[in-house]
């Protein structure tokens, strides 16, 4: 009986110093992911990226959304990994945005010059230049 009590305290012992192991090696609340994320997402919202892209902009709420939840719940690996995410969808957000306002920039660009040539060309015509 006696030996039954010693390997019962020493597995109860063995099971709290995991535990505590456990607990203690959690990481910390992901303060600089949840904040880079949120930075994320307030650079696309000013880029305009609702206009041209909306569905990463919405995505990335989300995994914000996740990783606040999953941070208030101590699942702070979960918290991270989602921050991480929504940082990363905003950010493809912000360049999606970016690059559909270059290409509209070069089509506005392509019709002024098509605009100056055809002008050159009338001009050309009436002064009864030839090239």
């Amino acid at each position: 009986m006696n030996e039954i009590l010693k390997l019962r305290t020493a597995l109860l012992t063995a099971v709290a110093l995991a535990t505590m192991s456990a607990c203690a090696t959690s990481p910390d609340r992901p303060y600089q992911q949840l904040a880079g994320a949120e930075a994320g997402i307030e650079q696309a919202e000013q880029s305009n990226a609702r206009e041209f892209g909306a569905s990463e902009l919405d995505a990335a709420r989300d995994k914000l959304a996740k990783a606040r939840a999953a941070a208030d719940s101590n699942d702070n690996l979960a918290a991270a990994r989602y921050a991480e995410e929504a940082a990363l969808d905003a950010n493809l957000a912000t360049a999606i945005t970016r690059n559909r306002k270059a290409e509209l920039s070069v089509e506005e660009l392509n019709k002024s010059i098509e605009t100056l040539q055809q002008e050159i060309a009338r001009n050309q015509r009436r002064s009864g230049i030839s090239q």
